[in-house]
């Protein structure tokens, strides 16, 4: 048994048959609920991402959900040359099933509703409310996603790609992606922003169309955004301030990427 802590979850690993995860907080039973139907739906779809076990539990402070346990190693970082096939396998295996699977479309929720979803903007507004800098530049920042993202064609994307939520199977053979809470139909560039964080721009040009790669730029800027309205519906006021602050410190960097 190992004991872990996400970001808006406990996790509680009991290889090799399950995951626990429990959240607490505000919306704890509509957020397991979604997270659910998320894990069943991609289930059909025959990614090997982890399926729900049963039925969530609900109580008055919290919630817990059991999934299927993914036996492997963690996806460690190195260089985009050695990392590609890994990843760019994964994009390519989530955008089929994409196209292979009738009605998935219809059956995910909007992007970005685990922060708030159509919603998300005018709770960035409540959130920057007082600093007219921090509440300029995110509005600035937001309002070029959305008009980029509204020029895409939707796709199966994972939401919260990257290394870090990557196992690679003990059997072998490709890399299964956990953790699918964030997953929606939508803009696919949502998945290529995490990487970003990861790999220089340059080298993810070499296999990501440019048009793809500047809207996931777009989108890596309002990261912290996203967090930060999450914690926010959470009632997490620590983590709330720290996704803000992050913003705030890249925003005063002038570092142009930001």
């Amino acid at each position: 048994m190992r004991i872990a802590r996400g970001a808006f979850h406990h996790v509680l690993l009991l290889p090799p048959r399950a995951v626990i995860r429990v959240r607490n907080g505000a919306e704890h039973a509509r957020a397991t609920d979604r997270e659910v139907t998320i894990a069943t739906t991609l289930s059909w779809a025959g990614l090997g991402s982890p399926g729900p076990l049963g039925d969530p539990v609900h109580r008055k402070r919290w919630s817990a959900a059991a999934y299927e346990f993914v036996e492997g190693a963690g996806f460690t970082a190195r260089r985009w040359s050695e990392d590609r096939h890994v990843l760019l396998g994964l994009l390519e295996a989530w955008a089929d099933a994409g196209r292979r699977v009738p009605g998935l479309a219809g059956s995910l929720p909007q992007p970005r509703a685990w922060c708030g979803g159509d919603a998300w903007p005018s709770l960035v507004d409540r959130l920057t409310a007082g600093q007219e800098a921090l509440r300029s530049a995110a509005r600035k920042r937001v309002r070029a996603m959305l008009d980029l993202e509204a020029e895409a064609n939707g796709s199966l994307v994972h939401g919260d790609f990257g290394p870090h939520n990557i196992v690679l199977p003990a059997s072998g053979g490709r890399g299964v992606l956990i953790d699918t809470d964030h997953a929606s139909w939508a803009d696919p560039a949502i998945d290529i922003a995490p990487l970003l964080a990861s790999y220089p721009e340059h080298e993810l040009a070499a296999d990501i169309p440019r048009p793809l790669l500047s809207r996931a730029t777009a989108h890596r800027r309002t990261l912290s955004l996203q967090v930060a309205a999450a914690a926010w519906l959470r009632g997490d006021h620590r983590l709330r301030e720290h996704a803000l602050g992050n913003f705030a410190r890249r925003i005063r960097s002038a570092d142009p990427q930001w």
